[in-house]
């Protein structure tokens, strides 16, 4: 896959300066030849991510988040590799939280390091920024692509830092999981991997 048929997508909102200079020198040093758009997050992840896609060139697209630094040289590579068999759809990495030391692939690609065919995602309508806002976007697209083709967990990572992170622990996150929760059962019943 060549490099400039691929699009890096980074949605920011309020990042941590050290943080995200630490990803731009990454992408300086590793991405070159490639498409980067970095998108305001205000409108949430979905509302960034399909303004990124819509703006992009290349034929893979590949979501980065703010607070993720890709773990070697040649991640980017390996996460596209899998695009030369045309029935790859999505393909994405594991996670290592910085607080917490522990290396694993999230249930469902969560858009953290993931890459997907950009002719997918156009026949589908893009990631529904109508139903999710403060997340659920990456549930949703992943049960509309896994449909259509293969899904692939790649051999490589990155280092999620988000300083002060408490998960689920407070109610603000346990409102907005469940409000998630409460769209993705309208519209995909029992079907959600998390329960």
């Amino acid at each position: 896959m060549k490099k400039q048929n691929v699009s890096i997508i980074i949605p920011k909102y309020k990042p941590k300066k050290e943080i995200f200079e630490r990803l731009k020198k990454y992408l300086k040093k590793n991405a070159k030849g490639i498409e980067i758009i970095e998108v305001e997050g205000l409108d949430g992840l979905a509302n960034a991510y399909n303004k990124g896609i819509k703006r992009s060139h290349g034929k893979i697209i590949i979501t980065l988040h703010q607070d993720c630094i890709p773990l070697e040289k040649n991640a980017i590579k390996k996460l596209i590799e899998p695009f030369k068999n045309k029935s790859t759809i999505l393909t994405f990495s594991w996670v290592i939280e910085e607080d917490k030391k522990e290396r694993y692939y999230p249930r469902v690609p969560d858009g953290k390091f993931t890459a997907y065919r950009k002719s997918a995602l156009k026949k589908i309508g893009l990631f529904d920024e109508k139903t999710f806002f403060s997340g659920g976007e990456d549930v949703d697209i992943w049960l509309k692509l896994k449909k259509m083709g293969k899904i692939i967990k790649v051999r490589t990572g990155v280092l999620h830092i988000h300083p002060n992170y408490k998960g689920n622990k407070t109610l603000e996150k346990r409102r907005q999981n469940g409000s998630i929760n409460g769209a993705l059962f309208r519209i995909w019943g029992i079907k959600n991997p998390k329960w």
